[in-house]
This record gives structure tokens, C-alpha cells and sequence, in this order.
């Protein structure tokens, strides 16, 4: 997964002391809406809490999705642990999961998750290249019950907070949004 730091040395006749250093692997780059979140560690904190984590898997390539649930009033009503539900979630939520076959290139990994009550999408996340993560649709409520609304163009949640087109450099931690 991690590669060891490698040196080459560079033909610069002035000093052939210098070392080019290749960087080891970077985080993931999560793209929620239209913001940009570099170097993150998967995770994503919603006003304060930990709520949400997106991991990759190598072989077969797959996006995992770990997730709290909660409704309007900030009760849990669900968990999701690396694409699998809780017991107590599995009569409420659906899960889909796409893995990438190694044969077709076309498939990008993804993880959706639906509402069987409401019918609609919580949250859809696909692996777009790389180490990029597209979140473009979502429609769920944090701990403090306030509704978070992911679209292609922003990410808003409750009435106060709107992200449009922001780009945060993590530096290796979570993102952070309210």
C-alpha cells in the first residue's frame, strides 16, 4: 500500500549532492458536492463528530463506507460498518456496493445507500481515479439532527452552512464541514 521512501539522485553538475525524494502515497481526496477536501484520511466530521469514513480496498477494488445515521431529531437510527449494516438498520436502509473487476476498467467502485422509508438516496460515493473520492449525492442528518443536502454543485447543511466550490487542504486529517 505504502511505498518506502525512494531517493534518486539528479544530474545537476552545480550539485550532485542534491536528492530528489519521491513522495510516499498521499490520502484520499474527497470531492463532497463541488468542494475539494486534499489529503484527508477518509474521514469526515459533520459539525464536530466523526460521522462518516471512506476507505479503499485493493483487491478487488472497492470503496468501503462506514457510517453513523441519524434522523431529525439527532437519534441514530442506523450504522453502517465497511459496507455492512447493522442488524437493527438492515429493515430501514439498502446498501449497494460495486466492486471493480479487473476485466472491465469501465466499473468505478461505488457505495450507495437508500432510504426504504422515504425512498430516497442517503448517500452515493464512487471511486473516481485514483485516490479520488466523488460524494454527489446525499440527503441525511447529522448528530444534531440538521439535514445535510449534497448535490453535484454544493454541499449544505441545515439552513446556515452552504459549501460551494471550496477547496481544503487536510493535511492528512479529516475533513471538516459546520
Amino acid at each position: 500500500m505504502n511505498k518506502p521512501l525512494q531517493a534518486k539522485t539528479i544530474g545537476i553538475t552545480d550539485s550532485p549532492e542534491l536528492i530528489d525524494l519521491e513522495k510516499p502515497e498521499q490520502g484520499l481526496e474527497l470531492h463532497v458536492g463541488s468542494n475539494v477536501f486534499r489529503n484527508t484520511n477518509g474521514v469526515v466530521k459533520l459539525q464536530g463528530k466523526e460521522q462518516l469514513v471512506l476507505e479503499t480496498q485493493p483487491h478487488p477494488l472497492a470503496l468501503l463506507l462506514t457510517m453513523d445515521l441519524y434522523d431529525e431529531q439527532g437519534t441514530r437510527v442506523g450504522h453502517i460498518r465497511r459496507n455492512t449494516l447493522s442488524a437493527h438498520s438492515a429493515g430501514r436502509f439498502t446498501i449497494n456496493v460495486r466492486a471493480s473487476d479487473d476485466s472491465t476498467s469501465d466499473d468505478q467502485p461505488s457505495v450507495t445507500v437508500s432510504d426504504r422509508t422515504t425512498g430516497q438516496t442517503v448517500l452515493e460515493a464512487c471511486l473516481a481515479q485514483g485516490r479520488k473520492v466523488r460524494m454527489t449525492i446525499g440527503h441525511f442528518y447529522t448528530h444534531k439532527g440538521e439535514l445535510v443536502t449534497i448535490s453535484p454543485h454544493y454541499c449544505r447543511i441545515g439552513s446556515g452552512l452552504t459549501l460551494f466550490g471550496d477547496v481544503t487542504e487536510s493535511r492528512g486529517g479529516a475533513a471538516a464541514i459546520g
